[in-house]
């Protein structure tokens, strides 16, 4: 059977997909009559903080009742605008609606997006928002397209020939050690992976499908539909053999 829960949005959250498109989301700080409020917008590089922010509605009331999805009620994802810097917690909801994050720190400057996945009667959804680093900091090279990737001793590779605008893809992606597939993918947070896909420029945020693999197989696929042409960065989230590791990939889609 496949698992299609995912990070990401519904139809309703699609930010400027056509229809037929896959559904973006974290594109703006109000969707779906819910909106972002966090406390603070600014960061000091390195420095860890105690990060709150709230959910409202359109009568501007706090949400304080939210459905789980893969196991919690909120995901956050910061990545740097120059789609570096990855990371993905899980805040903690307080009595009065609002959401907690201890010791959220932003590695260098510059200026990252905020994604939080919520699911609120039914509809999940992914509001964005942008947080500030200061000082001067460099941005690192990508490539134009990347199909193997090296995470704390583990060499995963991305599975799939050219990708085109609007079409539906399947990416499979193996996980090796020592050149050899790992014995076994645990379940993180109900699923063998989790993907993150945002698009180069405004950083869309993709909905992905996840699908049932073995856990013995050495793989993790996904089902996704990407909605315009132009570069996209991967987050793959997986658990070999115990260990939770992030790997990253660049593709192009063509039109």
């Amino acid at each position: 059977m496949e698992d299609h829960s995912s990070h990401g949005s519904n139809d309703a959250n699609r930010g400027d997909a056509p229809p037929g498109h896959a559904a973006l989301g974290g594109l703006a700080l109000a969707a779906n009559g819910l909106r972002l409020e966090p406390s603070e917008t600014r960061f000091e590089p390195g420095t860890p903080a105690h990060w709150t922010f709230r959910v409202t509605d359109g009568d501007g009331d706090v949400v304080t009742e939210f459905e789980e999805v893969h196991g919690r009620p909120s995901h956050l994802v910061v990545v740097r605008r120059d789609l570096t810097r990855f990371q993905h917690r899980h805040p903690e909801l307080q009595a009065d609606g609002t959401w907690l994050v201890e010791d959220l720190a932003v590695p260098d400057p510059g200026v990252y997006r905020a994604f939080v996945d919520v699911v609120v009667d039914g509809h999940p959804t992914t509001l964005g928002f942008d947080l500030l680093a200061s000082g001067t900091g460099t941005h690192d090279a990508r490539p134009d397209s990347s199909r193997r990737a090296s995470a704390d001793g583990y060499e995963v590779e991305l599975l799939a020939g050219d990708v085109t605008a609007g079409e539906r893809e399947r990416l499979s992606f193996a996980v090796r050690r020592d050149d050899d597939p790992v014995p076994e993918l645990e379940a993180y947070l109900g699923a063998r992976g989790h993907l993150v896909a945002l698009r180069e420029g405004d950083l869309a945020y993709l909905h992905v499908h996840p699908e049932a693999t073995a856990p013995d197989s050495g793989r993790v696929e996904f089902e996704a539909r990407f909605p315009t042409p132009g570069r996209y960065r991967l987050f793959l989230q997986t658990k070999p053999e115990g260990n939770l590791i992030t790997a990253q990939f660049d593709v192009r889609v063509d039109p």
